[in-house]
């Protein structure tokens, strides 16, 4: 009896994404999923059901990588305010250091996917969340500090934030000059008080 095809999962995830990332959805086949993967389309739909389970695996490998980032930099030994700003940092180096000029792969699934596409959108809106209240348990600590101006609620400010990180991935596709980028990140960090 022949022996059963062995693979490493996390290699597999790691290359869907990166296809998935680059492609999207709709515009990756299964072709494309079997030559990046090197396993054959029988091996794919026994580890992974469907192409769609593979793109939900392969968006929360991503949400587990970048939400890894951000607790790095949330999670410093240092103040409030320089974590938010380290947070912003390695945002704008990561869009000028961006080859390809990808797009976060969460943004781009919620512009592709269709309106009625539930689920996707209620994983996504959950990742979204999960980095949100990162953030804004770090403005409540800043506000406790004393660094964040009065009158600016941790809630609406780290909507605020996380809106314009994914704004600021928008401009970076039509400009990527950085002293622009910094400026507008500097412009951001206005809410603390300059001590």
């Amino acid at each position: 009896m022949a022996r059963p095809h062995t693979y490493n999962r996390q290699h597999v995830l790691e290359a869907a994404m990166q296809l998935f990332w680059y492609k999207g959805y709709e515009g990756t086949s299964v072709k494309d999923l079997v030559d990046a993967t090197g396993l054959q389309p029988g091996s794919l739909y026994s580890a992974f059901e469907n192409k769609r389970q593979l793109f939900c695996e392969s968006l929360e490998l991503y949400f587990e990588l970048l939400y890894a980032e951000v607790k790095g930099a949330l999670e410093a030994e240092t103040s409030a305010e320089k974590r938010i700003r380290t947070l912003f940092d390695k945002v704008v180096m990561g869009y000028l250091m961006s080859t390809e000029n990808k797009s976060c792969l969460l943004v781009n699934t919620l512009l592709e996917i269709p309106f009625d596409e539930k689920e996707i959108r209620s994983r996504i809106s959950s990742m979204f969340n999960k980095i949100e209240k990162e953030i804004c348990n770090v403005l409540g600590e800043a506000r406790i500090q004393g660094s964040l101006k009065p009158g600016i609620s941790p809630e609406i400010m780290s909507k605020t934030l996380m809106s314009n990180i994914f704004g600021m991935e928008v401009y970076s596709h039509m400009s990527q000059d950085e002293n622009e980028l910094k400026q507008i990140m500097n412009n951001l960090m206005c809410i603390f008080e300059i001590n």
